[in-house]
């Protein structure tokens, strides 16, 4: 995802591949999981675009990275 587009992201679903071959990107992931956290979590959430920062009401604080392999 480009810094361009808007924050509307379309998302396939296997069922919609038909076979087609789809790049997961790693921007597209850590908002993924930025959703997916503010969903069950209370905190505030940033991407710095190497890591994905927790930083919770409690005081805990987490990074979590993604790395192609």
């Amino acid at each position: 995802m480009t810094q361009n587009q808007s924050n509307s992201v379309d998302h396939i679903f296997n069922a919609q591949l038909n076979g087609q071959q789809y790049q997961v990107e790693i921007e597209d992931l850590f908002l993924d999981l930025k959703v997916l956290l503010k969903e069950y979590y209370m905190g505030t959430f940033t991407n710095d675009g190497k890591a994905l920062m927790l930083n919770f009401t409690n005081g805990q604080k987490f990074r979590l990275s993604l790395k192609e392999v």
